[in-house]
């Protein structure tokens, strides 16, 4: 079998899938692009928790056919045989995730049948179910992939930034766990768009952020509603959309964007001093996601964990992480090995992820 993957992904911030082949074998991306949604298809999605049945079905296909269109862009722009390709693996598009729910669930939409019909190549997608199934969180399913990167370099504290942030510890001398930080994206793009009544959907590069000095004395008092459970957990983006803001910052002006954005990165590097870094003498700090590209979190980060070396992920573009990731899922899950890592997610076990669409021959 071809060590040669491509891998789905569209985030929390549903701003668009990006699409990325991935040679597993060589641990390198060989092409990756982002296709930005239209924005009455991100609005869609992002009200999709409360649609009904009817809708949430006819959204489901419309996605499983959008994303077959884009890979037949990707496929031309990049000049890619599809025949060469063992797998594609399809995160799909999570519309609502409730591990701590009475019955623990999980949803991500997106027809992957519609891929394996336009390209006969075997198709891996439901990737959380399997995790849920055997008492875990169902995610964060990065560790794993983490783990297969960077399980024998130097130790690294390894986070995304999207709509919600996770984090995975790895390396020599360290059993590779992680967990679910809290928002990374989400907070502060709700906010924005509550300050512009929808005009901007996110901080581009900070810069709002960067015109005031954040309520640090506020951004502290909220701290308390984020770091409190013990990892491993998972979380879901619509736990700090509309509602949290209008509670804690009911008339949004600008300084609250930076007063949100400081928030966030508290959030984030009181995690990492609590869950790692009172276990791990790690001083290096990777940072993939979109929100590498918010210059003002990332200064408050930095701010907040001095002595941290923090640097974007430079293995590969920290855009084509998380997609690159769901290739190599999908190859593990064809070659019916595990992929899902316990210590980050608490599954009793190790599982193989993933169902399967098989093409006819």
């Amino acid at each position: 079998m071809t060590n040669l993957a491509l891998g789905l992904m569209s985030g929390t911030s549903a701003d668009g899938l990006t699409i990325c082949l991935f040679d597993a074998g060589a641990k390198k991306v060989i092409h990756f692009k982002n296709y930005p949604y239209t924005e009455k298809l991100q609005n869609k999605i992002l009200g999709a928790a409360g649609f009904k049945t009817p809708q949430l079905a006819e959204l489901n296909f419309e996605l499983g056919k959008i994303y077959a269109q884009l890979m037949t862009k990707f496929f031309k722009e990049f000049k890619i045989n599809p025949a060469k390709i063992a797998v594609i693996g399809s995160h799909g598009q999570t519309v609502w995730h409730a591990p701590l729910a009475q019955t623990p669930n999980t949803l991500q939409i997106g027809e992957a049948a519609f891929l394996a019909q336009a390209f006969n190549i075997p198709v891996v997608h439901n990737f959380r179910a399997a995790d849920i199934a055997a008492g875990g969180s169902g995610a964060p399913l990065m560790p794993a992939f983490d783990d297969f990167l960077f399980a024998n370099a130097k130790p690294a504290m390894l986070l995304n930034i999207g709509g919600i942030s996770n984090v995975s510890a790895c390396g020599r001398g360290i059993k590779t766990y992680g967990f679910d930080i809290g928002p990374g994206n989400v907070m502060i793009d709700e906010a924005v768009r509550i300050l512009t009544k929808n005009r901007i959907a996110f901080d581009k590069a900070g810069a709002l952020a960067a015109k005031h000095t954040p309520d640090i004395k506020k951004a502290k008092s909220l701290l308390p509603l984020f770091v409190a459970k013990k990892p491993p957990v998972s979380l879901d983006r619509n736990s700090y959309t509309k509602p949290f803001i209008n509670k804690y910052f009911p008339a949004v002006k600008e300084q609250d964007i930076s007063t949100i954005t400081y928030l966030t990165a508290l959030i984030i590097s009181e995690s990492l001093k609590k869950f790692i870094l009172r276990k791990h003498k790690i001083k290096v700090l990777r940072v993939s996601g979109g929100g590498v590209f918010n210059k003002t979190l990332l200064k408050y980060l930095q701010a907040n964990l001095p002595g941290i070396e923090i640097t974007v992920s430079d293995f590969m573009d920290p855009m084509a992480k998380e997609a690159a990731a769901f290739g190599w899922f999908a190859l593990q899950t064809l070659r019916q090995k595990s992929a899902n890592c316990p210590a980050a997610t608490g599954a009793k076990k190790k599982v193989i992820l993933g169902s399967v669409i098989l093409p006819c021959k």
